[in-house]
């Protein structure tokens, strides 16, 4: 393969990877789309490469788990900004890895079963001027409801807009990692095999920069900018387990008003029915977002699916206020907060219960108090946000549909307010907090259990206490979460009231314990085992830290290091060779075991050896004459057995 063949090649890898782009020529009508099999693509690739970025399917080369594409169509309905993700793990990484090498085969390094930092970089560094040349898959175009065979305003990439990235793709400290090995390679290349299981992320986002655009990518603007009737569709064949989010500017009435997934009808039989029709919601702003999940057999090469979103700002013919549910909370229902601040009262799937409309629906409430609010964010979770001038709040609440109706006289009246108050304290040991919550009298009492929190990390569950109309204080254990600053993590229920979920922060640190570590005994009840060469012996034992940090072991034995230590969960064992002493004439075989967590704190133990057991030598003791029966033996005897002991300890020194 040239060079001149392959920066497109490269390009290629990176648009499809990053975008789903499906190979041959560009489409012009979503219902006589062309068949291409993994056969066909890389014989394209051969024919077109000189004239356009196409030729691989996504398949070919890529394999993701799942990717997220997002784009946000802007207030001229012109432009807009595309995000995409894409997350590969384990042994599909593995495969993308070896295929990205493949690409370079006939260069130095190239399909070498090595994927290099030097290939890394060419991706990343000619990707955007490829990706501006491809299809985005997306068309839209305005009038009556269309399902292909007219002409679609397709969006088209904006190159000095696009910006790419990858995460992992040859990951930092790999074990196998070496220098590049091929002529030419750059002074800093590394290079992992590409059978490397790492989980890689590549990303295609918004160009930063001075002389960047605001948008990367485009099209002809609709001529009413989106208040007529239009339709979207998108190529969804091959992309596997994915999402779209298409989220469109504030338009008032803007809805979503039919779906449909159209097939090739190929002679397999399979079908795109399946395909569920996408979910909606209306962001805080009054904006509409749009998801539609996908999940493709990659094997179905022969179908093809096009997808269709109808939108309209017409009312229906009949627009029927939401209605509420029976789950939705009662009259004097009271919602609890921690006080000032953005707390989330009800999560998605509980709040967008209470109401129910064709169109969708948000909740308004009116405060008798200033400074009160509610709103919903992308996930449709409900949030209340509190004042600091203010510690409770009645509200009337009505449930609105995306084109204003409302029921004004079915209203709900709930009292928001803060719960109680809290301050908290660490033991000494820096295993448990102390955490006193004083009640603020929004109810006559309610039952809390708190946890420690720290990132993802949860401690243990702390006793359940009922709070009344005094301060009480409760231990939290701090056992499974990690030295430094921690929140705490709460949860409240009474009567007439809605289940309180809260995190707070009292600027509290949990101080670092060191390890434990013990050393256990063997049969004969001693800290060691020699071997058979009594040069080296055996010990074993328990380490583990109460903070749950990894722990290093070590240990200085004749006044030398050694490391040789062998972890696995809360066992260690370690072999240690007398060598040292040896050499240095020294018998006294203790060691001090020293171990150290994450955060550095150590433990240290000396532990008392024994010398190891010496059989020695039965001897014979000479006959005495009736003569010299009192007498020593002779000095040629003596000598004799010097001379065996020196032997004896020389063999020793030279076999260690």
């Amino acid at each position: 393969m040239t060079r001149r063949l392959l920066a497109p090649m490269l390009t290629l890898f990176v648009a499809l990877v990053l975008l789903g782009v499906t190979t041959g020529p560009v489409l012009t009508s979503y219902t006589d789309a062309p068949v291409v099999s993994p056969a066909e693509g890389r014989q394209a690739l051969d024919n077109q490469i000189a004239e356009e970025c196409g030729g691989l399917t996504f398949e070919d080369l890529f394999v993701y788990d799942f990717a997220l594409f997002e784009l946000k169509v802007h207030d001229d309905w012109a432009t807009g900004e595309m995000n995409a993700n894409a997350w590969v793990n384990g042994s599909n990484s593995a495969t993308v890895r070896d295929n990205l090498d493949g690409l370079f085969d006939g260069l130095p390094g190239g399909n070498n079963s090595w994927i290099s930092t030097d290939e890394r970089d060419a991706v990343r560094g000619i990707g955007p001027k490829c990706i501006g040349a491809m299809d985005t898959r997306i068309g839209m175009r305005e009038g009556i409801p269309h399902s292909g065979g007219v002409d679609w305003n397709d969006f088209e990439f904006v190159e000095d807009g696009i910006g790419l990235d990858e995460v992992n793709l040859v990951p930092d400290g790999h074990p196998d990692a070496r220098t590049c090995q091929n002529i030419g390679s750059g002074a800093d290349c590394t290079e992992v095999p590409t059978s490397t299981t790492n989980d890689l992320e590549i990303s295609l986002f918004l160009a930063d920069g001075e002389d960047a655009p605001d948008n990367n990518v485009r099209w002809d603007q609709l001529p009413n900018s989106g208040v007529s009737n239009f339709t979207l569709a998108m190529n969804i064949s091959n992309m596997s387990d994915a999402a779209l989010v298409v989220t469109f500017p504030v338009l008032q009435g803007l809805r979503m008003y039919g779906f449909r997934v159209i097939d090739n009808q190929p002679e397999s039989g399979e079908t795109c029915d399946y395909i569920d029709e996408p979910s909606f919601t209306y962001l805080p702003d009054g904006a509409l977002q749009v998801t539609q999940l996908v999940s493709f057999d990659r094997t179905q090469w022969e179908l093809y699916c096009n997808m269709f979103i109808d939108f309209t700002t017409q009312e229906p013919d009949m627009n029927v206020p939401p209605v509420w549910t029976s789950t939705v909370p009662a009259n004097g229902t009271v919602v609890p907060t921690p006080g000032e601040g953005t707390w989330r009262f009800a999560s998605a799937d509980t709040g967008n219960g209470w109401a129910s409309d064709e169109n969708g629906w948000s909740l308004d409430c009116d405060f008798d108090e200033e400074g009160w609010s509610v709103f919903t964010n992308v996930l449709g979770d409900f949030f209340v946000t509190q004042p600091a001038s203010s510690s409770q709040s009645t509200a009337v609440c009505t449930a609105v549909d995306p084109l204003g109706a409302v029921d004004e006289n079915d209203t709900k009246t709930w009292t928001f307010g803060t719960l109680y108050t809290a301050t908290g304290t660490v033991d000494e040991d820096g295993q448990s907090a102390r955490l006193t919550v004083t009640p603020s009298g929004l109810v006559s009492e309610f039952l809390l259990t708190a946890r420690a929190a720290q990132n993802d990390l949860l401690g243990g569950s702390g006793e359940t206490i009922t709070v009344a109309s005094a301060p009480v204080t409760t231990v939290v254990p701090l056992q499974a979460i990690r030295p430094g600053a921690f929140s705490f993590s709460v949860t409240a229920e009474a009567t007439n009231m809605l289940i309180h979920e809260g995190e707070f922060s009292l600027e509290l640190s949990k101080p670092n314990s060191p390890p434990v570590v013990q050393v256990a005994v063997n049969f004969d009840g001693e800290n060691a085992t020699w071997d058979e060469s009594q040069l080296k012996f055996e010990m074993y034992g328990l380490v583990s830290d109460p903070d749950l940090e990894a722990v290093t072991m070590s240990l200085t034995i004749c006044g030398a290091d050694y490391q040789g230590f062998v972890i696995d969960g809360i066992n260690w064992v370690v072999e240690v060779s007398t060598a040292i002493c040896m050499a240095n004439g020294l018998t006294n075989y203790d060691v001090l075991i020293t171990a150290v967590d994450e955060s550095q704190a150590s433990t240290q133990i000396t532990v008392g050896i024994p010398s190891p057991v010496v059989e020695e030598p039965t001897q014979t003791a000479p006959s005495l004459s009736d003569d010299d029966s009192g007498a020593l033996p002779s000095i040629s005897f003596v000598a004799t057995l010097s001379m065996l002991g020196a032997a004896l300890l020389l063999q020793r020194r030279r076999d260690d």
